[in-house]
């Protein structure tokens, strides 16, 4: 009996054990957090070291047991700020693709933001993070859990403009984005703005017009002169105002709260010319009620890739969605956030399915 109880247990404990979080590298954890252990997933605290010698945490999860090499999906994330651990149990779409995945999923914690070095990712421009990304995918494809021929990259809401990026001259298995489209960053804030004006409510049918012949000019000036809000009010008092209206803008300052050089930096990038250049696979979701960003810029991923590569893309509406993948019963309602019904498996099912094909063997 007692040969038998040490045998089972013996046959358990590697399963048991794979299944804790550890710390790996000499990154240590910021204030003495604890490690966040996820039943079912082996996780580990790492880290990457940027071109500045910038120490940033990188947190893998894989299933608890797996000895092979696995596929793997790497996080590009949204614009705002903010830690990437999971640190709960709320099951938002990212926990259900590591849970669900059977994959490495990559996160890698932006400079500043979790237990990273350097500036804080308040301060953190986009041609710095789109680099970080680079140097990062770079580096988590030779560990030793991951097939360096099977990442994936996966763009989240503003990260959707970074991941062709970052996948520029990289050996990507395929990239999937959601809330995020290729039409040109100007284009983004005017469409932005756009929806804003129709759907928040504040603004009558007779006055989106004149609203909106104030706001391209503001843009074009912020956006494309590297000006700041302040310096086209100097200039233009004719636009006086209109930054203090602009959804995101000073009510989470400086814009989003990341500074004007990231979204001027994301102005000057060609979206389109960079997908153009992927020839892995490609899912692009799109939620139906996305509050930020049209179907239009999401499609043209799909229907410019298909063009030039038959069968590359697949796209994907969610009927009902926002840019949370919550459902409502309509895109009002999706933008004043009322009576939703959160649905991360929406984007984590599809985005797991397609994972699994483009990466079989």
């Amino acid at each position: 009996m007692l040969k038998s109880l040490v045998a089972a247990f013996l046959i358990a404990w590697p399963a048991a054990a794979v299944a804790e979080a550890r710390l790996v590298g000499d990154l240590p954890r910021k204030a003495n957090k604890p490690l966040v252990d996820l039943p079912g997933l082996e996780t580990e605290y790492g880290m990457v070291r940027t071109s500045e010698s910038t120490r940033l945490r990188t947190i893998l999860t894989r299933p608890a047991g797996a000895t092979e090499r696995l596929p793997a999906i790497m996080l590009i994330q949204w614009v705002s700020c903010g830690s990437v651990d999971f640190g709960s149990t709320r099951q938002s779409e990212l926990r259900q693709i590591a849970d669900q995945s059977g994959m490495v999923f990559v996160r890698v914690e932006r400079s500043g933001d979790g237990d990273s070095e350097g500036a804080p990712c308040a301060r953190l421009d986009y041609d710095t993070e789109v680099r970080h990304y680079r140097e990062a995918f770079d580096q988590i494809a030779r560990h030793v859990w991951i097939d360096p021929d099977r990442i994936l990259l996966f763009g989240s809401s503003l990260g959707s403009t970074s991941a062709p990026l970052v996948a520029q001259g990289k050996k990507v298995a395929g990239i999937v984005v959601q809330g995020g489209g290729a039409v040109t960053y100007l284009e983004r804030m005017i469409n932005f703005d756009r929806l804003y004006l129709e759907r928040s409510g504040k603004y009558s049918p007779d006055q989106i017009d004149g609203e909106m012949k104030r706001r391209i000019p503001f843009h074009v000036e912020y956006l494309l002169s590297d000006k700041t809000p302040e310096q086209i009010e100097r200039e233009r008092p004719d636009l006086k105002g209109v930054w203090q209206s602009v959804r995101g803008g000073a009510e989470a300052p400086p814009h989003y709260g990341r500074p004007y050089a990231w979204h001027q930096q994301a102005a000057k990038k060609d979206f389109l010319a960079a997908w153009t250049r992927i020839t892995a696979p490609v899912l692009v979701v799109h939620g139906e009620y996305d509050q930020f960003e049209p179907r239009h810029g999401h499609q043209l991923i799909a229907d410019t890739l298909n063009r030039l590569r038959p069968g590359s893309a697949t796209f994907i509406e969610v009927a009902h969605a926002d840019h949370n993948m919550t459902i409502y019963t309509s895109a009002e309602d999706a933008y004043l956030d009322r009576n939703g019904t959160l649905r991360p498996d929406l984007l984590a099912k599809p985005l797991v399915e397609w994972a699994r094909r483009v990466t079989a063997r």
